[in-house]
């Protein structure tokens, strides 16, 4: 009995001495977001309801080791997170994940500053459409799921059948597509043709982790273009789970679109992920029988591409990414005239990140290759066929670059600095059979640096501070011309300036669920070779560039918002603007004598690329998404815009005008019905209002408002899924685009879609 006593005691003994060496023992670890950027600022409980303490500007903290093993975090920004050292082996080094609550404030964006941020430390005014959103549900192009965004507007004239820089996003009412920077996971797509972007299909529709809208000038962070608005598509990463996933629609027009993803990180390291989609449509009649000649054929387009991405953690120094795309797309268009045109593009990216150096890296290196070529067929009424060959053309373009930056938190700061160094050049080559031929080339380079601080005054009170510099150049301007007797051929000077674009910005946390901000930046957009270059008729009328083209300039762009939730269902957000341009870019009408002999604009009138003198624009933009039940839920946008010409240095009658292209009001809703056990139903409602298709206000160029209704349908069965889209609903008819009557098209009338997919989850 003595013995097993002293057994006893001894026992005692020793287990209190282990928990008193356990009480004394110190438990560190960091906590950080889902990408892996550190919190602070979190409260550390242990035990009771007062915390012991916080998180510091790296995420750590230390605490003494608690008897019941229980670690409790919270932040406000955060949903709480229970750390149960039972459960985990407890190292030097512990990192733990946290995550966001269902506040789209709380929202991180990687789009509106050099660093992720949450949305309620931007600024700017922000739109985000998460994977498995329903904007993004059903689509059969990526720019249709930005229809409903408020200061979107999106030109789609012909349906799927619009390809290259036909299709226009124009963000704030800035009258052109190529106004609008679009970015695909960081890195700019608009080419150095016209600055537009022609490969809005170049990206699966399944393919997609996210698009980020960033309204309002981000010049001062990514440079030309970006003075309506910045939008980056994000596209989806391997995840440790096996990605597998099809789908397959056939709709109206005869259309078809196919595609196949597959995807998988191993061991935590290597990673891959692949996306092939296939789309063909046969189009329909566009313009109206009056004018429809039976030899006239409806556009058709097929396209095929291919994404890939292969990634490599290495654990604790980064993680390298390569990226190669392929996009093959085959349209024809046109009426008594043909255009056969075929497009090769490849985007190719290599990136290394490193988010857990002391500074932060982000080196980005990438080359995009465009072919574009083009057979113009007229129709030959002897033969009844499309054989009369006009002319064939070729456009390859070749963009590379590199975007270098550097990111340190230190204190209330976070401060990045960065260089983006971006090469193009453009061959265009057009050759007219016995005529001769016209061509044009040039290269346009741009070396920037830019820095950027995300300042913390207080838990409340954030700033966004950013400059950047641009050095623009466009060198090697060569024009050739052997259309007329005599040869005709230009080397152009070069031309070149610097531009400093700076942005200030601040929020004010009200309430957790409460922020105002304000936004002053600038923005710029470098002249298209084919603006400064080309000579071609382009509709109704024959354009012509002009090499003395200057650089447009958005003198100032100022923001002021408020974005708010109530009772956790009702999100708001508002924003007025108002901006304003120097040097704006348009194409102005002039006489037939001040056209250079050498070109022959035949009975067409005749405009050229100038910059024109002062716009003004201002505007309200705001959009509400309000959770009726855990079912049902509702959303509307609303975006008014007014433009006014200020200052038309050559056409000084054109003053007070509205600026082309610009519509002064567009609402959207939604009604959205979601049940995984029984079925998805939405129905999507849009108008947009009337506005001009030129500078002069041509009553006769005028688009009519239009209001369309498309409904969704969605049923799923596990890991399958059956879908039925109809867009335009009521069938209604309306222009695509108008410019004369005699030069028109309809945009597309009712879209009915079937469809079927798997995805394994």
């Amino acid at each position: 009995m003595g013995t097993i006593l002293i057994l006893v005691f001894l026992f005692s003994s020793g287990a209190l001495a282990q928990n008193s060496k356990q009480q004394n023992k110190l438990v560190s670890g960091q906590l950080v977001d889902y990408l892996g950027r550190p919190i602070q600022g979190a409260g550390i409980f242990t035990g009771g309801n007062m915390a012991i303490e916080k998180t510091d500007a790296k995420g750590k903290f230390s605490v003494i080791y608690p008897l019941d093993r229980i670690i409790r975090c919270e932040h406000q920004a955060y949903m709480p997170l229970v750390i149960n050292l039972n459960n985990h082996r407890i190292k030097e080094s512990n990192v733990w994940t946290m995550q966001g609550k269902a506040n789209f404030l709380n929202t991180i964006t990687v789009t509106a500053s050099t660093l992720p941020k949450e949305i309620r430390k931007i600024s700017s005014s922000v739109s985000i459409l998460q994977k498995g959103a329903p904007e993004l549900q059903q689509i059969q192009t990526i720019d249709e799921a930005l229809s409903y965004i408020p200061g979107v507007m999106v030109n789609r004239g012909k349906g799927l059948s619009t390809t290259g820089t036909h299709t226009g996003v124009i963000l704030r009412g800035t009258g052109a597509a190529n106004r609008t920077l679009i970015l695909k996971d960081g890195v700019p797509i608009n080419d150095s043709y016209t600055g537009g972007v022609s490969e809005w299909n170049s990206v699966a529709t399944n393919g997609i982790e996210r698009i980020e809208v960033v309204r309002g000038p981000g010049s001062s962070i990514y440079g030309s273009s970006s003075m309506g608005g910045t939008i980056n598509l994000v596209t989806q990463k391997p995840n440790d789970k096996w990605t597998l996933g099809t789908d397959l629609r056939y709709s109206t027009y005869g259309t078809f679109q196919g595609s196949l993803k597959i995807g998988k990180r191993f061991n935590n390291n290597l990673g891959f992920m692949a996306i092939a989609e296939y789309k063909t449509t046969g189009g329909y009649q566009f313009i109206a029988d009056s004018i429809w000649m039976d030899h006239y054929k409806k556009p058709k387009s097929s396209l095929f591409n291919m994404n890939t991405k292969v990634s490599y953690d290495f654990n604790s120094a980064g993680t390298l990414t390569a990226t190669a795309d392929l996009n093959l797309q085959e349209p024809i268009s046109g009426t008594s005239t043909i255009f056969d045109e075929s497009s090769t593009s490849g985007n190719y990216q290599i990136r290394y990140t490193n988010n857990k150096a002391p500074f932060v890296h982000d080196i980005v290196a990438y080359y995009n290759i465009q072919n574009r070529s083009t057979s113009s067929l007229a129709w030959n009424p002897n033969d009844s066929e499309f054989n009369d060959l006009k002319y064939i053309s070729s456009i390859p373009l070749d963009t590379y670059g590199l975007i270098a930056k550097l990111s340190r938190s230190f204190a209330n700061h976070d401060i990045s600095i960065g260089a983006d160094l971006r090469f193009t050049e453009v061959i265009s080559k057009k050759n007219y059979q016995a005529n001769g031929t016209q061509n044009f080339s040039g290269r346009q380079d741009f070396i920037s640096f830019f820095v950027n601080d995300d300042v913390r005054f207080f838990d409340n009170l954030h700033a966004n501070l950013g400059l950047r510099f641009d050095h623009w150049a466009n060198r090697n301007g060569y024009f050739f011309d052997s259309l007329s007797k005599s040869i005709t051929e230009i080397n152009y000077d070069d031309a070149e300036s610097n531009i400093l674009t700076p942005k200030v910005g601040l929020t004010y946390q009200v309430t957790d669920f409460l922020r105002l901000r304000s936004v002053y930046a600038t923005g710029f957009r470098a002249p298209a070779s084919f603006y400064m270059f080309n000579a071609t008729p382009i509709g109704s009328s024959f354009r012509f560039g002009n090499p003395e083209l200057k650089p447009e300039k958005m003198r100032y762009s100022v923001d002021l918002g408020a974005d708010m939730q109530l009772f956790k269902r009702l999100d708001i957000s508002a924003t007025a603007y108002m901006s304003q341009y120097s040097d704006f870019l348009a194409a102005v009408m002039i006489d037939k004598s001040e056209v250079p002999s050498y070109f022959d604009p035949g009975n067409l009138p005749v405009r050229q690329y100038r910059n024109i003198g002062k716009v003004q624009l201002w505007g309200i933009e705001g959009s509400a998404k309000y959770q009726i039940n855990s079912r049902i839920s509702t959303q509307v946008s609303y975006f008014l815009n007014q433009s006014k010409i200020l200052k038309y240095e050559t056409n000084p009658e054109y003053e007070g005008n509205e600026m082309g292209d610009n519509p002064r009001n567009i609402y959207s809703a939604a009604l959205i019905y979601d049940n995984p056990r029984i079925v998805h139903a939405s129905l999507w409602g849009r108008f947009t209002g009337e506005f001009f298709g030129d500078l002069e206000n041509s009553n006769e160029k005028q688009m009519p408002a239009v209001s369309l209704i498309d409904f969704k349908l969605a049923k799923s069965f596990g890991p399958y899924a059956v879908n039925f889209t109809v867009n335009n609903l009521f069938d209604k008819q309306y222009f695509g685009s108008y410019t004369s009557p005699t030069s028109y098209y309809y945009a597309p009338g009712r879209i009915i879609m079937l469809g079927i997919n798997y995805n394994l989850k």
